[in-house]
């Protein structure tokens, strides 16, 4: 068994869908060579080819499966790139580049006029 499942089973999953169809076509082949060398009135590789068909379409389902597991996992990796992408500008907090002035009041101001106008400054 793989220690990564998941790398490696896709891959054996496209390599059966493509070789298995091959195999069915020879398999059903000498089957039905042989069932009409020893023909006895029954057409018995009629179940063969059967069971050979619904190996080749659950092969086929795997891959498709894997194939729409990456398209799902390709489109949203693209809207995530879309909505929260390098060239996107940011939304929400941006950090200030300077504090913000204060404009008048606040606990300094209230200082000053108890004790009285700052020196130097002119009385209104």
């Amino acid at each position: 068994m793989s220690s990564l499942p998941f790398v490696g089973r896709p891959l054996h999953d496209l390599q059966r869908a493509v070789v298995l169809p091959f195999k069915a076509v020879f398999v059903v082949g000498l089957c039905g060579l042989i069932n009409a060398m020893t023909y006895s009135g029954q057409w018995w590789v009629k179940w063969v080819a059967l069971g050979m068909g619904i190996a080749v379409v659950v092969a086929l389902a795997r891959v498709l499966r894997w194939l729409l597991l990456a398209l799902a996992v390709l489109w949203v990796g693209r809207w995530l790139q879309r909505r929260h992408g390098a060239d996107r500008p940011r939304r929400g907090f941006v950090r200030p580049s300077a504090p913000p002035r204060r404009r008048g009041g606040g606990p300094a101001r209230l200082r000053r006029s108890r004790s009285g106008p700052a020196p130097g400054s002119s009385p209104r």
